[in-house]
């Protein structure tokens, strides 16, 4: 345990420079003169902590001094190439590339281990579906928010109104298969997320803006694309569609019946999006709850019935 505790002081010194020597107490659950003693013993062992006194003062390791490669094992190390090798088939981001190049550095000193040897995960972040034009949206708005100036854009509403926004980009996020930026609304006045899809048209402006105080990680995903509300479905499936079935619920929301249907119970928003997905099914599909959805079904399977009939007078 000392040892993985002294390794860990070593990893948080090097990623977050400066502790005191109370916050580390208070992270291992140690007394401070056990810290005291850990500290003495990384610079014993050749690791120089520097000791700054004051109320901003702390511990952390000379600035000049850089960790070998003997400390991330060859594992390691290509968990992390793997890991860039994903998130660079997505944004073909340069400064990603050039850290790739070394990382692999690392490994050319024993080239016939790191040839041998292969992560058994393989990170593809790249969108389904995703185009050239994808990409060329991504790279211009990446470099509006490098420069940090605002960006015109064309957005497209969930109900299809299209109107212009000017926004102050902040970030760019990939949440499952979709593309979004994140960025303040001049419009709106506040923070909103974007679907880079629904983007017809950008233009990077020459207006600077000063950087937002915004915590990305504390996004709220419900939207102004997804303001359905959240209903519970319960849905029959055909046994055909099984398999498709299981790829879009969770196994504690699906029960087999006897004669081979699956009974979905599931709790999801009432949006555009999931008629479309209840259409897709066809006739594999009977919506039981709630009665309303099951009618607006109706609705639109009537609608393209009479839309196939008058194309049955149409010459071909």
């Amino acid at each position: 345990m000392k040892l993985e505790r002294l390794l860990a002081i070593i990893m948080m010194l090097l990623n977050k420079r400066r502790l005191s020597a109370r916050e580390l107490a208070d992270h291992f659950e140690v007394s401070l003169r056990t810290i005291y003693r850990d500290l003495d013993a990384i610079n014993a062992a050749g690791i120089p902590i520097v000791a700054y006194p004051g109320a901003s003062g702390g511990y952390e390791i000379m600035e000049s001094y850089t960790i070998d490669r003997q400390y991330l094992s060859l594992e390691e190390l290509m968990a992390v190439i793997a890991a860039l090798k994903g998130v660079h088939s997505s944004t073909e981001d340069k400064q990603i590339g050039h850290l790739l190049e070394k990382i692999n550095a690392l490994l050319s000193t024993s080239p016939s281990s790191a040839s041998n040897s292969q992560h058994p995960v393989v990170y593809d972040f790249n969108p389904w579906g995703s185009t050239p034009a994808t990409a060329q949206k991504v790279s211009s708005l990446r470099d509006a928010i490098e420069r940090r100036v605002r960006t015109r854009i064309a957005y497209t509403k969930i109900g299809g109104q299209s109107e212009e926004r000017t926004i102050e980009p902040i970030t760019l996020i990939i949440k499952g298969y979709v593309w979004y930026v994140y960025a303040f609304c001049l419009l709106r006045t506040e923070y909103r997320l974007f679907r880079l899809s629904r983007i017809e048209r950008w233009e990077v402006l020459a207006e600077e803006f000063l950087p937002h105080q915004s915590d990305v990680d504390q996004l709220r995903w419900q939207e102004d694309w997804d303001t359905g509300q959240r209903k519970l479905l319960v849905l029959r499936f055909a046994p055909a569609v099984h398999v498709r079935v299981r790829d879009m619920f969770g196994p504690e929301a699906i029960e087999t019946q006897e004669d081979g249907s699956l009974l979905v119970r599931t709790v999801m928003a009432d949006d555009e999006w999931l008629h479309g997905m209840l259409l897709s099914y066809g006739d594999a599909l009977f919506v039981i709850e709630p009665a309303y959805i099951r009618e607006r079904m109706r609705e639109s399977i009537k609608k393209m019935y009479l839309l196939y009939e008058k194309d049955q007078n149409v010459d071909r």
